[in-house]
């Protein structure tokens, strides 16, 4: 593959072709590397900017391949239940949070849940309980991290309506005259 890229950058000034600009009967400008007529007039162009690569890096050897870091795994989150845009009801005081994840999580990364983008809470489970959830829209996400807090896969948000009771107080009595 680099050698093909080599000779794609080695070949590109040869490839360079003349650009001729015409104007058709309806007056729009056609720029084009292939004039139809004698009334093509040639552009000249600006000589391109190149910028030198980066330095080569040396090749690890097998010896190398031991001591390196294993490759970092990427998590496949979803949630479950609730559904996104689900409606909890009124007589349902918590929230119950689903997920399934792919591969099974590893020993030393956690799953992270997070309701409006404040912790929620940091377990191996794949389910947990919000008791007394606060009333209204919220948005849950789910994230796996590793023992450094990199983050290994996160899932799609959901958004949920959380509908509670509003307990409005009587009004306070109105004197009648006498």
């Amino acid at each position: 593959m680099r050698i093909f890229l080599l000779f794609i950058l080695l070949a590109a000034p040869w490839a360079l072709a003349d650009v001729y600009k015409t104007v058709d009967k309806d007056g729009r400008v056609i720029y084009t590397d292939n004039p139809k007529d004698d009334k093509a007039k040639k552009v000249e162009l600006r000589e391109i900017n190149t910028v030198p690569g980066a330095p080569p890096t040396p090749q690890s050897t097998p010896a190398d391949s031991f001591q390196s870091q294993p490759a970092a795994i990427n998590y496949q989150i979803k949630i479950i239940s609730p559904r996104n845009d689900a409606i909890i009801p009124v007589g349902q005081r918590d929230l119950g949070i689903a997920i399934t994840v792919t591969p099974q999580l590893e020993e030393g990364h956690l799953l992270v849940y997070f309701l409006n983008g404040e912790l929620l809470e940091e377990t191996t489970q794949t389910n947990i309980i919000v008791k007394d959830a606060p009333r209204g829209i919220h948005t849950l996400a789910v994230e796996a991290i590793d023992a450094d807090g990199q983050s290994l896969g996160t899932s799609a948000p959901v958004s949920v309506s959380l509908m509670r009771p509003i307990i409005k107080k009587a009004a306070p009595p109105v004197p009648t005259p006498k």
